[in-house]
């Protein structure tokens, strides 16, 4: 505790502490990282050959940066405190220029997660990330704790959320799935979109290697260099996925430059998305993954890691972590009605595979031809359906279904059927969630 700081320790309170004394130095560097590197590619690296009293100009500025920065940064650690308050509440006052005390209620605590940055883990830190239920801003961190701080800190929200009703009993936590390197690296080259860049790669290089000679292979590592980029990037960042199932919901952890630790908690999975992309087929692979309530702006390819529940996996596989997001739906057992021969009209590739359907518990639809999708909402999210019919499909006599939830990366749409049935399948489902919002109500 500083020594004017207020006592604000209590039974359930505790005294204002700060972060590790290593976190100035932790978020200094990478933003040091950058201003090298700006230095070193800006201007064809003249920075590095003028001189200014025999000191390069560019290792001078990086030095200047790295003072500033990390003075800087010593401030908002100096003026950044959290602590318990008397109802067991977390509080944050940070700020320097201007103060802000923020109060995380754990009455709406949704998850607690670890991340660990690459240059966090050589200092052995890592971030507490906190998610609260809201609007606006929902995400609180606490950047940077020890290890064994941060972990203590995640244990000590869980059981104090756990004292308001937020949690379930704890358990042992057990591992469902680990991802291959392997699968993952060959999934990601076999994925259609990466696929077809690829070809597409060597299609330009081949004509252009034809018309203008051998110069043509100076574009390879421009154009070649896009789709690897891609596949790098991606394999990078969801490296050693990890599928676990814990106390307070479904646990993922992954990456290889920066560790993430992300918990999908019970409750809270809007809609899951099958994905199957052609190429992965005759290895049975599929995708899964999610809208999460809480969690927007995810891009709509799913490429974004926090909205993937599955990067690859088998299809049994995949059920078995389906059946912890989904409790009690088999969702090859749901049975799909498939769309008339009028879509074919509308959608010549996939018309054919159209459908939609329903059990008791969700609602599903089927698209795609060349990477397939099916998609699954809980009854009960659903916030509200809509009726979508331009004037291409108004001339077929048909309309599209959609079911609408909150936003994310997963769009739920039964496409192309006739208007009548759409119509009576839109007064069926929202017949059905109400009803499935009753009885989450009730329990």
């Amino acid at each position: 505790m500083t020594p004017d700081a207020p006592d604000r320790s209590t039974d359930l309170g505790t005294p204002p502490a700060r972060l590790h004394p290593l976190t100035p130095i932790a978020t200094a560097l990478p933003i040091v990282a950058a201003i090298f590197a700006i230095t070193l590619f800006a201007g064809g690296g003249s920075a590095w050959q003028q001189n200014v009293a025999g000191v390069p100009l560019a290792l001078a500025i990086c030095a200047l940066a790295l003072v500033v920065v990390t003075a800087y940064r010593y401030l908002l650690w100096q003026r950044c405190e959290y602590w318990f308050d008397e109802v067991g509440d977390l509080r944050i006052d940070s700020g320097l220029v201007y103060r802000n005390e923020r109060k995380v209620q754990l009455s709406r605590l949704q998850a607690v997660d670890l991340e660990r940055p690459l240059l966090a883990r050589i200092f052995g830190l890592a971030a507490v990330k906190i998610d609260i239920a809201g609007t606006g801003d929902s995400k609180v961190a606490l950047a940077y704790l020890s290890n064994d701080e941060a972990i203590a800190m995640r244990v000590d929200l869980l059981e104090r959320a756990r004292a308001e009703g937020r949690a379930e009993e704890p358990v042992v936590e057990t591992i469902l799935h680990s991802v291959a390197p392997s699968d993952l690296l060959v999934s990601l080259l076999l994925r259609t979109a990466t696929a077809g860049l690829l070809v597409l790669t060597g299609l330009l290089i081949f004509v252009t290697v034809m018309t203008s000679g051998a110069s043509g292979l100076l574009f390879l590592p421009f154009t070649g260099g896009i789709p690897l980029f891609i596949v790098v990037t991606e394999f990078v960042n969801l490296y050693g996925f990890t599928v676990a199932k814990a106390h307070d919901g479904v646990r993922l952890r992954y990456g290889l430059l920066r560790t993430q630790a992300q918990t999908v908690p019970m409750g809270r999975v809007m809609a899951v998305d099958i994905i199957e992309p052609l190429l992965w087929r005759r290895k049975g692979w599929v995708r899964l993954r999610l809208t999460i309530a809480g969690v927007a702006g995810e891009s709509d390819d799913g490429s974004s890691q926090r909205s993937i529940l599955l990067p690859v996996g088998s299809r049994a596989v995949a059920d078995e972590i389906l059946s912890h997001v989904l409790p009690g739906v088999v969702v090859e057992a749901v049975p799909l009605v498939s769309a008339s021969s009028k879509a074919r009209w509308r959608a010549p590739i996939q018309g054919a595979r159209l459908a939609f359907g329903h059990t008791d518990e969700v609602f599903v639809c089927r698209r795609g031809r060349v990477t397939r999708h099916l998609s699954v909402v809980p009854h009960a999210r659903t916030q509200s359906v809509s009726i979508v019919q331009g004037p291409w499909q108004r001339s077929l006599g048909l309309s599209t279904l959609r079911v609408d939830i909150p936003p994310g990366p997963i769009k739920v749409e039964a496409l192309y059927f006739p208007a009548h049935q759409v119509q009576l399948a839109a007064d069926e489902q929202i017949a059905r969630a109400r009803a499935s919002r009753k009885g989450d109500w009730a329990s």
